[in-house]
């Protein structure tokens, strides 16, 4: 933003801006004090939950798409 003209934002102006305003808070990902990652779907608040079926890493889930996947047999 400093090559625009604009005002900067620090990590901790950022932080406490996120953690006041639960509006940011559903525009943003995840974040650090290098990069600001935004949302870019609805499925990013379920993604990678516990207990989401399909969500990588949810053996769960798999294992219930496995056993209801009839593929082409039908």
């Amino acid at each position: 933003m400093s090559n625009l003209g604009k005002g900067e934002f620090t990590y901790d102006v950022f932080k406490a801006a996120y953690d006041a305003d639960p509006k940011l808070q559903a525009l943003v990902k995840n974040f650090d004090q290098q990069t600001i990652e935004l949302k870019s779907s609805e499925t990013d608040d379920v993604a990678g939950l516990p207990g989401n079926p399909g969500a990588p890493g949810d053996p769960v889930g798999q294992m219930a798409q496995n056993a209801t996947d009839v593929g082409a047999s039908l």
